[in-house]
């Protein structure tokens, strides 16, 4: 890590910080994380989605001599002042899933070692003994963020309680005259003043100092200057016909919109919240729609709501505007029921071999419903490269996050598996590993020619992922020639874009096409779900597109929602419907084509191999 050390500058406005962060996060160039801290004039900082007339007591922060800077980060509005340390890491965003990462528990671990008892809480604080001392936010820009956050040491807090105007829906339970007791300045609880404290935590965050005499200081002056005007910083305040404001887990949010003739006009949404993109863009999506709950959510089928206000559901964003519903879904239908404490009963032998080589099986971590058949034909759908995702797909239940190293051992555990299970059939997938310079390609081959040198008489059935269109890792998996390659579509093109993560229609279907250009004898295969709102039309349409580029066998199955948190089923699909979609299939050429509610990629692999 590096440390910027600016305390050796002049600059007491928080302007110049918030444009020093700019550049770095912008146009500095390396690979390494940054750390700075640093200390202002009396400033409330307001939030980069908030209304600064709201947040403010202007008469109040004008008697005083305040500023009032925006920041390009969410969360609500912060005083700061020279009792005040405000610290900024500029680092990697990827695999920051809960924003704030390891770097605020660097903050937290060199305050505890002074002998005292700080926990981050919520969404952004740390408290000690209770009482907070510190918020944090961030922001993203491309592939870099920034988390920044202050330290109350020995601020005015009578300027903060005087400079911010309290919420309301967050004083339900406290007069505001006990804001005091729920704030805490914790240079009364150590024995330093702030410039010692200041060395002390320079000290702790292990960093190597680079000089500001390498930044470039024109560019960090042209960005301070957007902190500096009063567009930036209390913005335009139109009128709008419909406002609400609601508290949810992952802020305040408030919505605010102009109708014209039924038809959203203008939008702004607003709010202590966290955002991930640009909420503009957000807003964006809704201009020109009509305001109907039916409109909106087909916005927030391509753009997924909780991107734009961190950690908010779609149910709680439509709540804003609609009201609650009820909700009257689709009664599951009794061929849909399983008895899954049974099937685990079943399969517990299969499971205790699984876990004794370290494997993990697809058929497992869904909780397939056809597991014991598949195992009972000697078939099983094994997943490698571990367990968790680097995308994070709607309707996906594997866990997302940073992975492990790819196993060495694996090939060999799975050949083990093989033989003890004695399966005819094999289908190796795994999670997308977007990390990998050959996304994972590599180590599919590995277990490809492990298995065909010690269980030749096994075919071979690889899903893979799109490997982000990466023509040499197809080569390389097309090379080591399994029985089939299998790359799923999931869903059909119009809900493409906020269904899967990170994913492209057009690149998946030239996965599959470039398969059959490099060995037209490898058979081909993939798999949508249905009951997400698709239309018969539509999956006649991917049908027909699959055909164009001979794909041999196709999947279709009902989608079940894994939990709240992801995609809703729209509807179950009558058995009839999934008899038209087998009937298509056979007209349009298929060779194989499977298709039921409880049908999954890997159904009844061998019989679609054999072509049965």
């Amino acid at each position: 890590m590096l440390f910027i050390n600016t305390n050796t500058t002049n600059h007491h406005s928080c302007s110049y910080y918030f444009g020093l962060e700019e550049y770095l996060i912008k146009d500095y160039k390396g690979d390494d994380d940054i750390f700075l801290l640093w200390s202002v004039n009396p400033t409330v900082m307001i939030g980069r989605h908030q209304i600064t007339t709201v947040e403010i007591d202007q008469k109040y922060v004008n008697e005083n001599n305040i500023e009032i800077i925006r920041r390009n980060s969410g969360g609500g509005a912060v005083y700061t002042d020279h009792g005040c340390l405000q610290f900024s890491f500029i680092t990697d965003k990827k695999y920051h899933e809960d924003i704030f990462g390891s770097h605020v528990n660097e903050i937290i671990a060199a305050i505890n070692k002074l002998g005292l008892e700080a926990k981050f809480t919520g969404r952004n604080d740390i408290l000690v003994n209770g009482r907070k001392f510190s918020g944090n936010a961030e922001y993203i820009h491309k592939d870099k963020m920034v988390i920044h956050g202050t330290i109350l040491f020995d601020s005015n807090l009578d300027h903060l309680i005087g400079s911010l105007t309290p919420d309301k829906s967050k004083l339900t339970k406290h007069a505001i005259s006990s804001v005091k007791s729920r704030v805490v300045n914790i240079g009364s609880m150590i024995d330093m003043d702030i410039d010692k404290f200041y060395n002390y935590l320079v000290n702790e965050i292990k960093s190597i100092e680079i000089p500001l005499e390498e930044l470039d200081h024109k560019k960090i002056e042209t960005y301070t200057q957007k902190f500096l005007t009063k567009e930036w910083n209390y913005g335009k305040n139109p009128k709008f016909e419909y406002h609400n404001k609601l508290k949810f887990p992952s802020g305040n949010v408030t919505v605010d919109v102009d109708i014209k003739n039924n038809k959203v006009k203008n939008i702004r949404i607003t709010g202590d919240y966290f955002s991930l993109k640009k909420i503009q863009e957000f807003e964006n999506a809704f201009i020109g729609i009509e305001f109907t709950r039916k409109s909106f959510l087909e916005v927030t089928k391509s753009s997924k709501v909780r991107e734009y206000i961190y950690k908010l559901k779609t149910r709680e964003f439509l709540e804003l505007f609609f009201g609650e519903v009820e909700k009257k879904r689709s009664k599951k239908p009794d061929f849909l029921k399983i008895n899954l404490a049974d099937l685990n009963k079943k399969t517990k032998e299969i499971r205790t071999l699984l876990n004794q080589n370290h494997l993990h099986t697809v058929c497992q971590e869904a909780s397939c419903p056809n597991q014991l058949e598949c195992f009972s034909n000697k078939t099983a759908t094994f997943m490698i490269l571990g367990t968790r995702c680097t995308r994070n797909c709607r309707f996906c239940d594997v866990e997302h996050g940073k992975p492990m190293a790819p196993d060495k051992n694996e090939p060999d555990n799975l050949v083990k598996a093989v033989k003890v299970m004695g399966l005819k059939h094999i289908v190796i997938t795994s999670v997308t590993r977007d990390d990998l310079l050959d996304y994972g390609s590599k180590h599919f081959v590995d277990v490809i020619t492990k298995l065909k040198q010690e269980v030749p008489n096994t075919t071979i059935e690889v899903l893979i992922p799109d490997f982000m269109g990466d023509f040499d890792a197809i080569k390389r998996v097309v090379k080591a020639k399994p029985d089939v390659i299998n790359h799923n579509l999931e869903t059909i093109r119009r809900l493409y874009k906020g269904f899967r993560d990170n994913a492209d229609l057009d690149r998946s279907l030239k996965v599959l096409k470039t398969v059959k250009e490099l060995d037209p004898k490898i058979l081909t295969k993939t798999g949508i779900m249905v009951g997400i709102g698709e239309t018969k039309e539509e999956v006649y349409s991917l049908m027909k597109e699959l055909r164009d580029i001979d794909c041999n066998i196709m999947t279709i199955g009902q989608y079940l929602q894994p939990s709240k948190e992801h995609v809703e089923v729209v509807d179950y699909i009558s058995l009839e419907d999934y008899e038209l979609y087998k009937a298509k299939g056979k007209e349009l050429g298929f060779r194989y084509i499977a298709a039921g509610p409880m049908v999954r990629s890997s159904y009844q692999a061998y019989k679609q191999f054999k072509g049965e």
